[in-house]
């Protein structure tokens, strides 16, 4: 069995994402670069972009797919706030240069079970999670 030490050491610490997004790793440390350098890439970008977008497009519909396992999103609040979240997944897609923290923000929009647009009640939660992943992108 392992000491108690090791498996605080590797299962009690936050992950890089949350490590990154707190300011505790520097995306420009030895160990921040390189998920840094995942997020940022091209592909990645082109994936957390498609996920803003297909969220939109789940929300046009009247209800969730009988085949859908997903969880089941907002329809009213991410209606209510579509033109931002596809600015946020142009933004993500297009922008020259941006920040690691705003992709992680805007990925944990669509994969975070926690998020708002998979919230039962939205007081404006997910309008301003959008914008704190926009101004977050744009902080590099």
């Amino acid at each position: 069995m392992p000491p108690v030490g090791w498996i605080t050491r590797h299962f009690g610490r936050h992950s890089a994402d949350d490590r990154l997004l707190s300011g505790e790793l520097s995306p420009d440390s030895a160990a921040g670069k390189e998920r840094a350098e995942q997020l940022t890439s091209k592909h990645h970008r082109a994936l957390c972009a498609k996920a803003l977008r297909e969220l939109v497009e789940e929300a046009q519909k009247p209800m969730a797919s009988l085949f859908n396992a997903n969880l089941r999103v907002q329809r009213p609040s991410i209606r209510e706030n579509q033109a931002l979240i596809l600015t946020l997944a142009r933004e993500v897609e297009e922008l020259e240069a941006i920040d690691p923290r705003g992709v992680i923000l805007a990925d944990r929009l669509v994969k975070d079970g926690n998020s708002p647009v998979y919230s039962m009640l939205d007081h404006g939660q997910v309008h301003d999670a959008v914008e704190r992943a926009r101004d977050a992108l744009k902080a590099a």
